[in-house]
């Protein structure tokens, strides 16, 4: 249980506000019959119930012989108008809470002179939703022949091309399985984890060494001549899938699909079956990448054996899994999208941080507090005239003296120092070798424009290759806007993308602007955030780099060794992260202080999220 939710039980339920229904006084509500309600799995009675991702029914029956229309305001779905069989007749509905928490339902009965005739309200208590039925950690020690099931799971047995021990989603988060993609690979349960008939989700964390060049499948069920479902790579659309076969037959016709599946990136997959409003959802990484609703289509009932890395195919299995599967979760529930959001969850992991507040030897240091499971970073190298510009002491206080007056932009951007640039050769740089190939990551710093008149383009930071640049953030004199350049691959032909931030002209005094390039792999955008805000700088960024291969160049546009669009002006605080930063995090960054970090080493929250725990 939550926090709030705790606290809501301390405080007491009975101390929550009656209320009017909506629409209603005082002096109406007391010329109006109450009108009843009653839930199967909500009732109003102090008590938490199960959950979010659970379907109840509330019948609503005014006292009323002339009631013809109820008018109903609901938590988390808003007003809706139901009309009896029969004046005076009750109406029942279905609703599924997506979070837990207090939910307040608030019901109005017309008569057909469209007069007030009842009146009623409940309040009613959704906890969180049920644990998976079934789950397999896939943490197993090295040398394991079986998966150890948690809920009502059994053991999956492990065929010879699988191996345990191998390193998990995230930092200190366990282990997790490979699987060599051969007829070996697989982990079979021996017998099945849900019902398919009925509404359910299924969900796992995925590492795929290659590009797929072949269908794959994480996770299915066995059905009689088939998989009743299978989660996983479907080569035809290029994306991740969650198809299920029908009632009515043809096998796994059913699908939704969406998503990329870049190599070495761990990937959150989520299918869920919502039988009462005949749909099927797809999430990656947390977000619906795909739902198709067939209202009172059903999924065949398959109750062979849950399978991890193939699918049942005729008198064999398929479909074969290259690549490492953690934390598998068989729900027989729905998981509503806040849920399947923290699931997937990806916390961005920052992997190198300069300061720029000193630079011995012409080398600034990577200052980030490095878990003990990571090397000590490199140093971001200065070359062309850069250096590092640290402020001199004014000799007086404009706070104790009011005649001193000391010049806002000999001020360092943040802390006691910043990168200078001199807008014709001055640069820093760090080799290649920072980033994942394709993975997603954030690169973040604070830059001051010598001027917003200027020849050319400026280049604050630059992911550079042979042929071309990888993703470029600078500033356009022409339109006076900070921008994002991406390319499609590393060649001088390339397809080039530019987003824009169409909201504020950048900043040539003061501390400047905070810049944030964010690219998200699964979903294929990149973003430019200014100053903690989006302003409509995002586009599509469908590449095929390798972005292991670039450099990260500060202050100029490059490539190979030819340099151009240098930066003019002042850059501080650059950071690198390993994963897509969410715009809550972006903000919380550009009001740092010079020296602090999101999250420290130890900090249980620090790092990528341990595989969605919570849920």
């Amino acid at each position: 249980m939550t926090a709030a939710l705790t606290m809501l039980v301390a405080v007491g339920v009975a101390d929550l506000p009656a209320g009017l229904p909506f629409g209603a006084t005082s002096a109406a509500a007391a010329e109006t019959q109450p009108v009843t309600i009653t839930s199967d799995r909500y009732p109003d009675d102090k008590q938490w119930y199960d959950g979010a991702g659970e379907y109840g029914s509330f019948t609503l029956d005014a006292a009323s012989p002339d009631a013809v229309k109820y008018q109903y305001e609901l938590t988390g779905q808003g007003r809706a108008t139901l009309t009896p069989s029969v004046p005076g007749g009750p109406v029942t509905f279905r609703f599924m809470p997506e979070n837990a928490g207090v939910y307040h339902l608030s019901v109005r009965v017309y008569d057909s002179e469209g007069s007030t005739v009842g009146t009623g309200t409940s309040w009613f208590l959704v906890a969180s939703g049920r644990a998976p039925k079934a789950a397999w950690r896939l943490d197993d020690p090295e040398g394991a022949e079986q998966a150890q099931g948690s809920g009502s799971a059994l053991s999956a047995t492990a065929g010879p091309g699988v191996t345990f021990g191998h390193p998990g989603h995230g930092w200190n988060t366990g282990t997790a399985a490979a699987l060599d993609g051969t007829s070996d690979a697989y982990l079979d349960a021996g017998g099945s984890a849900l019902d398919t008939r009925k509404a359910f989700a299924v969900g796992a964390w995925v590492y795929l060494p290659d590009r797929p060049s072949r269908s794959m499948t994480v996770v299915s069920q066995d059905g009689t001549d088939g998989p009743a479902f299978a989660l996983g790579y479907d080569d035809e659309a290029g994306s991740w899938a969650f198809r299920a076969s029908p009632a009515e037959g043809r096998s796994l016709s059913w699908t939704v699909s969406g998503g990329a599946a870049p190599r070495q990136s761990w990937i959150h997959l989520l299918g869920v079956y919502d039988a009462e409003a005949g749909s099927l959802r797809l999430y990656v990484n947390g977000r619906l990448v795909k739902e198709d609703i067939r209202p009172g289509r059903t999924v065949a009932g398959g109750t062979g054996g849950l399978q991890i890395g193939r699918e049942r195919s005729g008198s064999g299995y398929a479909g074969h899994l290259r690549g490492t599967v953690a934390d598998v979760r068989a729900y027989d529930r729905v998981v509503p999208a806040p849920g399947a959001e923290e699931l997937g969850t990806v916390e961005p992991h920052q992997v190198a941080y300069w300061p720029l507040e000193s630079a011995a030897g012409g080398v600034a240091p990577d200052m980030d507090p490095k878990r003990p499971d990571e090397p000590a970073g490199a140093g971001l190298s200065l070359h062309g005239g850069a250096s590092i510009y640290t402020p001199a002491d004014p000799g007086c206080d404009p706070g104790m003296d009011p005649d001193c007056v000391v010049d806002p932009n000999a001020y360092a951007l943040s802390g006691n120092g910043h990168l200078a640039l001199n807008g014709t050769s001055a640069f820093a740089g760090r080799a290649a070798g920072l980033l994942a190939p394709e993975d997603s990551f954030s690169i973040a710093a604070r830059a001051r424009l010598s001027s917003l008149d200027t020849d050319g383009n400026q280049t604050v930071l630059s992911l550079s290759g042979q042929s071309a640049q990888a993703a470029v953030v600078r500033y356009s004199p022409f339109t006076q806007r900070w921008e994002l350049a991406v390319t499609s691959r590393d060649d001088s032909g390339a397809t080039v993308s530019t987003a824009r931030d169409v909201g504020t002209y950048p900043s040539d005094a003061g501390i400047g602007d905070y810049l944030a390039l964010v690219y998200d792999a699964a979903a294929r955008e990149v973003r430019l955030y200014v100053n903690g805000e989006l302003a409509g700088a995002e586009t599509l960024w469908v590449n095929s780099w390798d972005l292991s291969t670039t450099r990260l160049d500060v202050g100029r546009a490059a490539t190979g060794s030819d340099s151009s669009d240098h930066f003019s002006g002042a850059v501080d605080e650059v950071r690198v992260f390993q994963g897509a930063l969410g715009k809550e995090a972006v903000s919380m960054l550009s009001l740092l202080e010079s020296g602090s970090n999101i999250f420290e080493p130890g900090d249980p929250t620090s790092g990528l999220t341990s595989r969605g725990s919570g849920t």
